[in-house]
């Protein structure tokens, strides 16, 4: 069965043919901003990577005219750990000069989310001025493979995010050296989320190892649920979909809510 993701990988393996031949003088400095210390140094109980995503396949357009700018500082102010930025246009309308302004604008660190195929890609982030990437390890599948590409990052001076989706990838994960773990409670074959299986996939990740929840959180009580389990969450949606009027006090109300038991199944 051909996947939403399947035909990402597709566009994005033609997407970046040459690539690497196109970069193959650059010469980057290394990221002085560190992801890592920063989601392990938030001010909240969890760290907050604020994603500015103005589409996805699942939700269509989300705010497709977004100031990313705008977003950007509304996120640093608000307390934002790290920002990630979409940077596929296809499929997530956007683009790695989205990237570039929104890093050169703050002082935290920038995360380029993207479908990374290749080591090209992880160049082609940093010459964007990017402090961490996302790998995928069902993108990637071998620990071989992401291993190469966690160890490249970390010499261009990023220490990548690295995503799962079940057990079987956080093992991958594991063997592979991440020192950052996500786990991403939607499922890629009918893009439908569930954070209630998030805790027990949580659990499986060593300590030592910070640990991310991506996808599906909403409330300050789906915080609250999440919190013993993991170190940082990824929110995009829920806060682009307030719009930069709203995005300010959406956070101030997930991030410091009172305690509650139940989470959001949607």
């Amino acid at each position: 069965m051909t996947t939403i993701l399947h035909q990402i990988i597709a566009h994005k393996t033609q997407e970046i043919v040459g690539l690497s031949m196109r970069l193959k003088n650059a010469r980057p400095q290394k990221s002085k901003r560190s992801f890592l210390q920063a989601l392990i140094s938030s001010k909240h109980k969890l760290a907050l990577i604020a994603e500015i995503k103005k589409k996805s396949p699942s939700r269509g357009d989300i705010l497709p005219d977004a100031d990313v700018l705008s977003i950007a500082e509304i996120y640093e102010k608000s307390g934002a750990s790290a920002i990630s930025v979409l940077t596929d246009y296809q499929y997530f309308g956007g683009s790695l000069a989205d990237l570039q302004q929104v890093s050169r604008m703050v002082d935290i660190p920038v995360l380029r989310k993207d479908f990374i195929l290749d080591a090209s890609q992880i160049l082609e982030a940093r010459m964007a001025e990017a402090d961490s990437v996302l790998l995928m390890v069902s993108v990637l599948k071998e620990t071989k493979k992401i291993q190469e590409l966690i160890q490249y990052a970390q010499s261009l001076g990023m220490e990548p995010l690295v995503e799962t989706h079940d057990e079987a990838e956080i093992k991958i994960a594991v063997q592979s050296g991440a020192k950052i773990i996500g786990v991403n409670a939607r499922y890629f074959s009918d893009l439908s989320v569930d954070i209630t299986r998030l805790p027990t996939l949580l659990k499986k990740i060593p300590q030592g190892i910070v640990r991310v929840a991506e996808s599906g959180m909403k409330t300050r009580e789906d915080m609250q649920y999440l919190s013993p389990h993991c170190d940082a969450v990824l929110i995009g949606t829920t806060l682009m979909e307030e719009g930069e009027e709203g995005i300010e006090e959406k956070i101030k109300e997930i991030m410091e809510g009172k305690k509650s038991q139940a989470p959001s199944t949607k």
